[in-house]
C-alpha cells in the first residue's frame, strides 16, 4: 500500500492488525508498507522518545512540586511557633 504522505522515519510506528510492521519509503517522497492479500487494519502511530522523555521528565518534577507544597507549610508553622515562643 502506498500512502499519500511524505516518508519520515523519526517517530512513527507501523501496524498492521495490531501487529507492528515495517514501512518505507516509495518513490523517493512517500510512504509504502508491505501488506498481505485480504482485509487488515493499517494503523500509524506518531510516538516519538523525545515526547516520551519529555512527559516523564514533566511528571518527576510536579510530584517534586508537589510534595514541596506540604514541607513550605510545615516550615512556616515552624516559624510562627518559634515567634510565637520569642514573644512570650
Amino acid at each position: 500500500a502506498v500512502l499519500s504522505e511524505i516518508y519520515y522515519d523519526k517517530g512513527w510506528n507501523a501496524f498492521i492488525d495490531g501487529k507492528k510492521a515495517d514501512y518505507l519509503r516509495v518513490n523517493y517522497l512517500l510512504r509504502g508498507i508491505p501488506v498481505p492479500a485480504g482485509n487488515h487494519t493499517i494503523e500509524f502511530k506518531f510516538a516519538p522518545t523525545s515526547y516520551k522523555n519529555g512527559v516523564a521528565i514533566a511528571f518527576f518534577f510536579s510530584w517534586i512540586v508537589i510534595l514541596l507544597f506540604p514541607l513550605a507549610w510545615w516550615g512556616e508553622r515552624q516559624k510562627k511557633k518559634a515567634s510565637a515562643k520569642a514573644v512570650a
